[in-house]
């Protein structure tokens, strides 16, 4: 597993120009348009460079890599076990460079926030990018990437139009019942909520992790 993590660290410092390029993108956007949030920076860097996880697996099937692999001393486990955890460490690195970025942003612009505010609040980035790699992983190893492409704007498609009609629903939620969830958000407080976004993003990852184990172990090449 230690050499399939090597080949896609390669492979991640071949989209280095791309990364550089994100940077300059984010940098010149932030000094066009001034009311940006940092906390924005953060998070598009984060959730950015973590979709770009899936896209290793286009190198992988190029020229029937599968096949190749396949000979080495690694099982289809182990494959699916790399790409996780190659997942989870980039969207930790993505949100350390993203982190540097926003607070550059914040520094330049003298804003007054304290330190322990400011990591907690940009931590629920991580498990936005966390349940976005549950969704495009077992799309990624179930279709081809063409297929995968499309299976994804379905995806992100139902999960808009589920969270529009949500939003529309909640204007007939009993008013009782709203405030009774006012209340428990209010009670969690805002380390609560990123521990219970943090066991949410978890959950997703492992529903998916055991997904994508069924999906490659019945996947032909």
């Amino acid at each position: 597993m230690k050499g399939l993590l090597i080949k896609d660290i390669r492979l991640m410092r071949g989209q280095s120009t791309l990364l550089l390029a994100l940077l300059i993108l984010v940098a010149v956007f932030t000094g066009v348009v001034s009311d940006v949030s940092p906390s924005f920076v953060v998070a598009y860097i984060t959730i950015f460079l973590s979709i770009f996880v899936a896209s290793t697996i286009s190198y992988d099937e190029y020229d029937h890599g599968y096949l190749f692999l396949m000979t080495l001393p690694i099982t289809r486990n182990k494959y699916v076990n790399e790409k996780y955890i190659f997942g989870i460490l980039i969207s930790i690195f993505a949100w350390c460079v993203g982190m540097v970025a926003g607070t550059a942003l914040l520094i330049a612009r003298d804003a007054d926030m304290a330190a322990g505010e400011w990591i907690g609040s940009n931590l629920m980035h991580i498990c936005i990018a966390w349940v976005f790699m549950s969704i495009t992983m077992p799309l990624r190893l179930k279709f081809d990437s063409e297929k995968a492409r499309y299976a994804n704007i379905i995806v992100i498609g139902v999960i808009l139009a589920v969270a529009f009609g949500a939003s529309k629903l909640i204007e007939y939620v009993p008013e009782h019942i709203m405030e009774s969830a006012g209340k428990f958000f209010a009670a969690l407080g805002n380390n609560g909520i990123v521990a219970l976004s943090s066991v949410i993003a978890v959950a997703a990852l492992l529903i998916s992790y055991i997904c994508s184990r069924h999906i490659l172990a019945k996947k032909e090449f």
